[in-house]
């Protein structure tokens, strides 16, 4: 089958921005959101052939695929209500976390494949949504039952100018952790850092600063249940992290030029190699 209408569960970023490129390409959208705010933003959008607060009505407009995008915590608690609801219909996330809402979604025996679109800002919000959000990002799946049309929802992304990948949930959560959840703890300790040591130092902060710690402006509710959901990876990370930290004390107590060079110099030849 091809998905020929979309139901999206949360109206947020990414939610929005889903609808904003399957409207784009042609598809039917509906929307379910529990905000009378986002209902009446997203209303004014124009894109949406049916919005509702009401779980009852939205599955009763039978879409095709129904796309979860709501942080991990509320992501579970939707994928307790289709089961409850006993929904067959094939149904998918966009949540930061892959590993419980996999193992949750399998063991309720819901027609599930697990996403996670890497795209974003810092700002949440129907109002942050946008057209182009996810052109040339990456989208990974995580499937979960068989029987799943997995090449349909491949296909469904790569429509609107995705790269699509495919990975275990365990996978998944070790890459993102280290490459999204630990650089958020950092952003996020290096603000509470600075704002302790010296708070008077951010009315000179130039862009290095900002750029680094553009991420620590992100959605508290999504980033806490990220770090709880993901805390054993996390933990993890962030005791190498340390590990690393102290080795760089180290070496700059000890003034030891030659090693604190060919360090930055390995480091910023990595970080120039990453497309």
């Amino acid at each position: 089958m091809a998905f020929k209408s979309i139901g999206i569960i949360g109206l947020g970023l990414i939610g929005g921005s889903f609808a904003r490129a399957f409207f784009d390409r042609g598809l039917c959208v509906y929307g379910l959101d529990g905000s009378s705010s986002a209902l009446a933003e997203a209303a004014g959008a124009d894109i949406f052939s049916a919005l509702t607060d009401e779980t009852d009505q939205f599955l009763a407009l039978e879409p095709e695929l129904i796309y979860i995008c709501v942080p991990v915590e509320a992501t579970k608690s939707v994928l307790r209500t289709l089961a409850e609801k006993g929904v067959t219909t094939p149904v998918t996330d966009g949540a930061s976390t892959k590993t419980s809402v996999c193992a949750l979604a399998g063991e309720l025996g819901l027609n599930f494949c697990g996403g996670h679109p890497i795209a974003g800002r810092e700002v949440s919000g129907f109002s942050a949504s946008q057209n182009g959000l996810f052109e040339g990002a990456v989208h990974v799946l995580t499937p979960v039952a068989e029987g799943f049309p997995e090449d349909d929802l491949r296909a469904l992304h790569e429509g609107i100018g995705m790269r699509v990948t495919v990975m275990t949930a365990e996978r998944h959560d070790l890459v993102f952790g280290a490459i999204s959840h630990l650089p958020h703890v950092t952003a996020f300790s290096l603000v509470e850092a600075v704002n302790l040591v010296c708070p008077e130092a951010f009315a000179y902060t130039g862009g290095g600063f900002k750029d680094f710690t553009r991420i620590a402006a992100s959605n508290p509710r999504m980033w806490t249940d990220i770090f709880l959901d993901n805390d054993k990876k996390i933990i993890g990370l962030i005791d190498a992290y340390i590990d690393f930290l102290k080795t760089w004390r180290e070496d700059i107590e000890a003034k030891n030029e030659e090693k604190i060079y060919k360090r930055i110099e390995e480091a910023s030849s990595i970080r120039r190699g990453i497309k």
